[in-house]
Formats: structure tokens, sequence, C-alpha cells
């Protein structure tokens, strides 16, 4: 495809950007190829810092269509009314919240792990005690801020080969997930119930087939076939439970049938999966890159997040439900300790919808290490320039 690279001044509706001089996180959108339909996509990449950008001309108008402007035509930018912010809460604010998801962690955790423990000794599930654990999950999610249960959640993740709390972690995310778009109690019961079940066939396969499998280490073709069948072995422990749940099964069947058809079962087509299976396999997938369920190399979340961007650019995974995923949690949560380019430390204590890689933090640390006597907050999205703009440089992982 030819294509041509303009500054963003000449950038004008009826373009099609075929990529952008920013890297994923930074970017204002999920995806860096797109038509300009709209003013606000241009002043959404105005506002990121976007100096140049790609053009196709093959999918959209070319510059040399449009007349020269002069000097007395500047570019018009219009600036979007001014929306109502959030109070930043405080440190202590967040502390209590964090406390309290950390407690109720603690309590849904046992009931996750009685599940599992039944299941694992009887080889049946127990469908009552799995609905209690479900409506104990739903009414913390409802309860507690969704910041404060990721990172409750999210926290230690790295190298837990708990199966159980893989099941609480997907099944608390899918939930919150779910309510932001609004599911009906019946949608997000089903969605809950098959988040916590949908990895139950696990435990009728060999864990070191499991472990392998998810290493991607290679497995031969009845290795392979054997691993695939998990899906089917959860439905069938449902099945002989007594569930006669169709949507349960069906979210459950198909929570590895990618939208490119990379996943399985093989007869399945991810292009006509549900919103809520696409949910499923976004919050699944983002627990054992997070944690490496399974025997794969555990990443820190923003970088587990890029994974997942990386897989839904390749139509693995839904992108606009990805995109709500990461709008809502951050690419650095709030919760998160932060290390700055200042070698200052910090919490970040707010979101920027429209600058998720600069949020704003509450710096509580000099760069020697001692802390300072009145933390102060800064939006690394909005300082007055200076010899040095900070900028969170790692995420300190406790």
């Amino acid at each position: 495809m030819p294509t041509m690279r303009v500054p963003i001044s000449q950038l004008r509706i009826g373009m099609y950007v075929a990529a952008l001089d920013l890297p994923w996180f930074r970017s204002p959108f999920l995806r860096h190829s797109f038509k300009v339909e709209r003013q606000a996509q241009l002043e959404k990449l105005l506002r990121a810092g976007v100096k140049t950008v790609e053009i196709d001309l093959d999918r959209g108008i070319s510059p040399r269509l449009e007349p020269a402007r002069t000097e007395q035509q500047p570019p018009t930018v219009h600036t979007q009314p001014a929306q109502e912010k959030k109070p930043i809460k405080t440190l202590a604010q967040l502390n209590e919240e964090y406390a309290q998801a950390a407690l109720a962690k603690q309590q849904l955790t046992q009931s996750v792990q009685s599940v599992f423990t039944k299941i694992a000794s009887t080889g049946t599930v127990n469908p009552q005690q799995a609905a209690d654990a479900v409506h104990e999950i739903t009414i913390v999610t409802r309860t507690l801020t969704p910041s404060s249960m990721f990172m409750a959640l999210s926290q230690n993740r790295a190298g837990d080969p708990m199966l159980s709390q893989h099941a609480l972690t997907t099944c608390t995310l899918a939930l919150i997930l779910g309510q932001t778009f609004q599911f009906n109690p019946l949608e997000l019961q089903e969605l809950a119930t098959a988040a916590l079940l949908h990895d139950i066939g696990l435990l009728q396969i060999a864990p070191s087939l499991v472990r392998h499998a998810h290493a991607d280490q290679r497995l031969s073709p009845v290795q392979q076939r054997e691993f695939e069948s998990h899906p089917r072995l959860s439905v069938r422990a449902l099945q002989q439970a007594g569930s006669r749940e169709t949507a349960i099964l069906h979210l459950i069947a198909n929570h590895h049938a990618y939208l490119d058809d990379s996943g399985y079962p093989k007869e399945a087509r991810g292009e006509f999966t549900s919103d809520r299976t696409r949910i499923l396999m976004i919050v699944d997938r983002y627990d054992e890159l997070l944690s490496g369920f399974g025997g794969t190399t555990p990443l820190p979340s923003h970088r587990t997040f890029q994974r997942l961007y990386q897989e839904a650019r390749q139509n693995k995974l839904d992108q606009q439900l990805l995109s709500a995923f990461i709008g809502l949690v951050g690419i650095y949560p709030v919760h998160s300790q932060v290390r700055l380019n200042t070698k200052e430390r910090g919490v970040v204590t707010t979101l920027n919808q429209e600058t998720l890689h600069q949020p704003i933090v509450t710096i509580t640390h000099q760069p020697e290490g001692t802390t300072y006597p009145d933390p102060f907050t800064v939006n690394l999205a909005d300082q007055p320039h200076g010899p040095q703009t900070r900028a969170i440089e790692a995420v300190i992982e406790l």
C-alpha cells in the first residue's frame, strides 16, 4: 500500500491513518490504523502529542488534494467542554479502600477454595456451593471500588499456581467488566458462574501436561488434543452435576475460541462468540499472563496489557472490550506504587482517561529514599514546563 508521512497539522477528515509516532500505551486510540471521520479524533491526537502520522493513500484522501494553508489560515483546533473532575483521593482513603479489598479477598479465597477442594476430592461440582461463592463475589464487586479489588487480586500473583485463585480473579474481573457494560442480573450471574468454573476440566488432566501447554512447550498431537479438551471436560462436569443452563455451558465451551480462529474447539467460530464470551477470554488471558498460571513467564500489569493489546491487534481478542478493560483499570492502575524518572516514588491515585500512561500520582518519597514530610500530588498529564517533566519509570512490585 502506498503511504506518506505527514505532520499532524496536515491531517484531515477523510484521510486514513496507517501508523502513529507514539507507542501503543500513549495512543488515545486502541488501534493505530483508522479512518479520520470526526474532528474529535484530530483533537485527541493533538492532545496526545502526536507530531507526525503515516497515512494510507489508497484508503483515504491524499494531502495533495487539499489546498495549502497560508499564514492567514491557521489550523483550527476545537476544545471539548471541560469535564467534571473527579476528586483526588487521599492516601489515607486509598489505604482504607485497599485494606477492605484485601480482607474481602481473603474471605472470597476461602469460599472459592472450598468449591475447588470439593471438586478435586469428589470429581463433581456442588452447584449450590458454587452459586453461593458467585453471590459473595457479586456483593463485593458492588460494594468495593473496582480499583481496590483489582489491586488486591493482582498483587503477588506472579508464580501463583492455584487454580482456585485464577478462578477467583477471572470471576471478579469478569463481573466488574460486565457491570461496566450494564449486563442485567441474570447475564452477570451466568458470566460469573462460567468464569468461576471455566477451567475445572483442568483437574482431570495431568498437571505436567497443563504446565507444558501453558508454557508453550511443544506437545505431541495426542497431548495437544488432551489439553484442548479441558473446556469440554468442564462442561461435562457441570452437566453431570445436573446443570442445564445453556448460556453458562456455552460460555465455558468457547472461552478459548479466539476471534481469529486460532483457538479451540476447532469447530467453534470466534467471530460468532458473544460479548460475554469475549470478556471471559480477555480476563482469563489477563490473569494467565499476570500470574504465569500454568507455566508462562509472569508479566507486570502494564506489560500484560501490552501483550493483550498486541493480541487484539492480531484479531485474537475483541479490541473494543479490551479497550474498555484498559480504560477501566489503567495502564498504571490506581494504588500502584511507582518510581519516577526523577527517582522519586509515589502512588497512583487517579487515572487520566485521555492519557492513561500519565495518571495523577501522590509523590511520597524523595530521590534518596526518605519520605517527603508533606506528600504532594502531581498530574503527570498537566505539568508546568521545566527542566525535567516527571514520568513513570517503573512499577514497584511489592
